[in-house]
């Protein structure tokens, strides 16, 4: 085969499951149609998406790039039906902001984690077939105008809403037309508001605006006017000025849009994930109206779900039965996600008088109350429900794993968002019986730390050990004294164990 891996599309989740294999040894080849880097669609991370970026290490390079683009790139608190606050001190996670950087700013800092790990990412590549052989894939495609073929043991499908992987692999993708449009323009202005993020209410419609850095602002709106059928027609500068003026008053002297686009409440989903050995993540599985700004987030938590999953089957530290638990763990998040879509743009898009009001009165009275705040908050990050985790599950099974701080045998400090950086389980006893010690784990992907928690919060009080994925979620959790006999039937449901025996 020509190589482990074919990733088609680099974008954000691609690029997520590429450094993924990529960190874990797997040869992995990204193929991109386009030549250069994305205009700025998505502009925020937000802090589910950032602890992930942490796990492996690079989160600081992304902070990096808001910093450098802006002097605060940080907003604490984050927009729900186009209302805020949102606010992440009721999240519980290290970091408790909205990260604004611009998607093409974040595909590069992702472009060069890639190149770094030694990715092979090919431009100009246009996608004419894909398949399945005996023993894995293969990729036509055309190349400077002339036609190739590459083969390999899986292919990922990260090419967006038009997937040409999803098409030739007959996938079907089903749901509901266009009933609104909406409108993104950047232009060179300084942000006329105060913070970093500013959205209006109207009865001509509703705006957001983002601040991207010195003199580039982002506003996008729904204007009530507006037709879903010129979604494919271009955005011109009067349009755009005219319908500012309608929904904020003015059209804060805009003369010239860098760039511009649309957008509609077009909802579609693939019935699975996967087919065979091609999987697809991202776009490629779902679209919807950008309700929030949050699908760039979900696109990269889909990379990290496969991207660690792919990487054990291919060197063989896990059976291949793993690969389906990506389809039962993201599409239940993504059927949440579009039916929150559904919701927010009911409320969000009823421009009469008593949707004004009904909004006004949810911002005002019922967004402040700190359950809610909370609840809308794990919307947001795609964390309101819990992977399946088998019969009879510990409460924390299945759940985001909290990023806590720990004191090692030794003395030393670290925290389990540090211990996950291999892309090993952590299997971290919390019992100060050195309950693990007998297991001899060489070279499986199991990393053993027995460790005090410091502060933990009060879901892991009477918790006494746990095992962690290397994505960050809990895959088995105990409050009783642990045993090796325990921890071993836990890893057996991910990985090879047959080495894994007490000594």
């Amino acid at each position: 085969m020509d190589t482990e891996v074919i990733v088609v599309g680099a974008g954000p989740s691609g690029l997520t499951v590429a450094s993924e294999l990529a960190q874990a040894g797997v040869k992995t080849v990204i193929f991109e149609r386009r030549t250069g880097h994305v205009e700025s669609r998505a502009g925020t991370l937000l802090p589910r998406v950032l602890e992930h970026f942490d796990t492996r290490g690079v989160v600081d390079r992304f902070i990096r790039k808001g910093l450098s683009l802006q002097p605060w790139p940080f907003t604490p608190g984050h927009i729900w039906a186009g209302m805020k606050p949102v606010e992440w001190k009721h999240y519980q996670s290290r970091f408790d902001f909205t990260l604004i950087v611009p998607q093409n700013d974040t595909e590069v800092v992702m472009l060069d984690w890639c190149r770094e790990l030694g990715v092979d990412i090919r431009t100009g590549i246009h996608i004419t077939n894909v398949g399945e052989t005996d023993d894995g894939v293969f990729v036509e495609y055309e190349e400077g105008g002339e036609s190739k073929r590459a083969t390999a043991k899986y292919l990922v499908g990260a090419d967006g809403g038009r997937s040409v992987v999803r098409t030739k692999m007959g996938i079907p993708f089903e749901g509901t037309e266009a009933t609104l449009i909406g409108t993104l323009g950047d232009s060179t202005i300084k942000f006329p508001f105060e913070g970093t993020m500013k959205s209006v209410d109207s009865p001509k419609g509703w705006a957001l605006a983002l601040h991207f850095g010195e003199n580039q602002t982002r506003i996008g709106y729904v204007h009530v006017d507006n037709d879903p059928a010129d979604k494919d027609k271009p955005v011109t500068l009067e349009e755009y000025t005219k319908c500012l003026r309608d929904i904020f008053g003015t059209d804060f002297g805009i003369d010239e849009l860098t760039w511009s686009s649309r957008f509609t409440d077009t909802i579609k989903l693939v019935p699975d994930f996967g087919k065979g050995r091609v999987f697809l993540v991202g776009e490629a599985c779902r679209i919807h109206y950008p309700s929030s700004g949050v699908g760039m987030n979900f696109c990269i938590q889909d990379g990290y779900n496969l991207g660690w999953k792919l990487a054990y089957v291919v060197k063989g530290s896990a059976p291949a039965s793993i690969l389906k638990t990506y389809n039962e763990e993201r599409r239940p998040v993504a059927e949440k996600l579009l039916e929150g879509v559904y919701e927010q743009c009911a409320i969000q898009f009823d421009f009469s008088k008593g949707g004004l009001l009904h909004r006004e009165h949810f911002e005002r009275d019922l967004l402040p109350l700190t359950d809610l705040n909370h609840r809308l908050g794990l919307e947001l990050n795609g964390t309101t429900m819990a992977y399946p985790a088998g019969p009879n599950p510990h409460r924390l099974a299945g759940w985001r794993a909290f990023d806590v701080d720990l004191i090692l045998r030794d003395g030393s400090m670290t925290r389990l968002g540090e211990q996950l950086r291999s892309m090993d389980f952590v299997l971290l006893d919390l019992s100060g019986t050195a309950a693990f010690n007998g297991l001899r784990l060489d070279g499986a992907p199991v990393k053993v730390v027995e460790a005090q928690g410091v502060r933990l919060p009060k879901e892991l009080h009477r918790v006494k050990a746990l095992l962690v994925r290397p994505d960050a979620y809990v895959a088995w959790a105990t409050d009783e004294l642990p045993t090796e006999a325990a921890a071993m039937a836990a890893l057996r449901q991910w990985v090879k164990v047959d080495e894994l025996v007490s000594a």
